[in-house]
């Protein structure tokens, strides 16, 4: 499954990509996340639970692992996830490009889904992704808007 798009906040680029990097944000912006830490300067370890359609409650153990950083441009950001009922994993490129007084960031995710959450059909992990994703969006804009308040 293939989610791309772009998305515009109201900070530079140095200040949203200190935010993607942040276990404490990231946590915030991947809705589920009840645990999420950093074990090394690229690398975190948590857990999710999510609901999907009759799945409901299904944790997964997740490992987040960054590459090809590029500070403050562009990474790569590598997720697994297992658990009980299946699995996901995949790769988002992730890019931050100034636009006026904002960041632009643009993200393309490559996502596989197997086990018995992917039973429950392409239709409906596309909508639960896409509101899971939209969710993020929103956290990590309100997350900025915060810090930036603070910095004031």
């Amino acid at each position: 499954m293939i989610v791309e798009g772009t998305h515009v906040f109201a900070g530079r680029p140095e200040a949203v990509w200190d935010l993607l990097l942040d276990p404490t944000v990231i946590a915030k912006a991947m809705p589920g996340t009840r645990e999420l830490v950093r074990e090394g300067p690229d690398r975190y370890r948590g857990r999710m639970q999510i609901s999907i359609g009759p799945i409901t409650a299904a944790e997964f153990a997740l490992q987040i692992t960054l590459a090809d950083l590029e500070p403050p441009r562009r990474f790569v950001m590598h997720v697994d996830g297992t658990g009980r009922f299946g699995f996901t994993r995949g790769a988002a490129e992730v890019t931050l490009a100034p636009e006026g007084e904002g960041t632009a960031m643009g993200y393309r995710a490559d996502l596989q889904v197997g086990g018995k959450i992917a039973g429950v059909g392409q239709r409906l992990l596309d909508m639960v992704s896409r509101a899971m994703l939209r969710s993020g969006l929103d956290a990590l804009g309100a997350e900025l808007s915060a810090r930036l308040a603070e910095d004031r």
